[in-house]
């Protein structure tokens, strides 16, 4: 799903919740109205008495005192109404419409800019497109346990706890103009866990991420211009442009060809260039990225990302083992 469709879909779901607003503003009028059949006689008087003062206010000079009038009018008979609904059980608001979100009143913009609401609905729609493929309750910062580190030298365990504490202000301040990342470390340290539930955060915040392995999205490039034509190309690249947070997992065992390199390159300048944040997992070392992508990959990368280093041994083989009672 790109970006055009999950707006589509937050769109949606958004004018439902107005509709379902709408309808059950219109059953709770209709209960009022067979409970309470002075309620009805109530409204219909103050349409009644709208409908005679704007058939004789004919004059333009007029229309602002009738229009005054009709307004004192429709106070005085929603009084009338809220007292004859709370001498009835009811609250006096029984009768009023109920938005989900009372800023925007489910449209979805609120002083002329995308709501709140519109961005957390939004949110969750990418939220559900990668729960599909990953689970991110299972990479949560709170699954996310620094004890598999104890048993690490104690600078080295106080390196990753501090990494922890970072990861999660990241993922709770995040902006779109946040630092770029650049996780490095051996295979099973936490780098692909932490970074999901980075993106759990920022998805939930209503912000776009498109989350993959750089393998899998350099496929999808290269089939797109290979086998569509270069126009076709645009389609993917350009939503990895121009998402708010980029997420490149396993990034160096993609299969390296002269294309792929020039394809790291532009997607990591441009966003660095648009000071937009991306994050990038990588089982090399600062040595081996420059000896596969070159001077300029790792020139950008070490002078505009934070580093940070992943210590320890694999947490995955750790958990088995002691699932199996063979570690501590």
């Amino acid at each position: 799903m790109n970006r055009q469709e999950r707006y589509a879909v937050a769109a949606e779901r958004i004018a439902a919740r107005r509709r379902q607003a709408e309808l059950q503003q219109e059953m709770r009028t209709a209960e009022v109205y067979r409970e309470i059949p002075e309620s009805a006689e109530i409204d219909a008087q103050l349409r009644s008495a709208c409908m005679h003062l704007l058939q004789a206010g004919r004059d333009p000079e007029q229309q602002a005192a009738l229009m005054q009038m009709i307004q004192r009018r429709t106070v005085e008979a929603q009084n009338m109404m809220e007292s004859v609904l709370v001498a009835h059980g009811y609250p006096a608001d029984y009768l009023d419409m109920h938005y989900t979100c009372p800023d925007c009143n489910d449209t979805g913009l609120h002083n002329g800019e995308r709501c709140r609401c519109f961005q957390q609905v939004l949110g969750c729609v990418g939220a559900e497109e990668l729960s599909s493929r990953v689970s991110l309750d299972q990479y949560s910062f709170a699954a996310f346990s620094t004890e598999y580190y104890r048993d690490q030298p104690a600078d080295a365990y106080e390196k990753m706890k501090k990494i922890f504490a970072f990861c999660k202000a990241y993922a709770d301040d995040f902006t779109i103009h946040s630092q770029p990342l650049l996780m490095c470390g051996k295979t099973g340290l936490g780098k692909t866990h932490l970074s999901l539930a980075i993106t759990g955060v920022v998805l939930s915040k209503g912000f776009s991420v498109i989350y993959d392995s750089a393998g899998s999205l350099l496929h999808r490039i290269e089939q797109e211009h290979f086998k569509r034509g270069a126009a076709a190309e645009a389609d993917t690249l350009t939503q990895l442009l121009q998402c708010d947070l980029l997420v490149l997992d396993d990034f160096g065992t993609e299969f390296s060809t002269a294309f792929s390199r020039a394809t790291v390159y532009t997607i990591v300048n441009e966003r660095l260039t648009a000071n937009k944040p991306i994050i990038i997992n990588t089982n090399l070392t600062p040595e081996q990225i420059q000896q596969d992508y070159g001077d300029r990959i790792v020139s950008r990368l070490f002078a505009s990302c934070k580093w940070l280093e992943f210590l320890g041994s694999d947490i995955r083989i750790r958990k088995m083992q002691r699932a199996v009672g063979n570690a501590p």
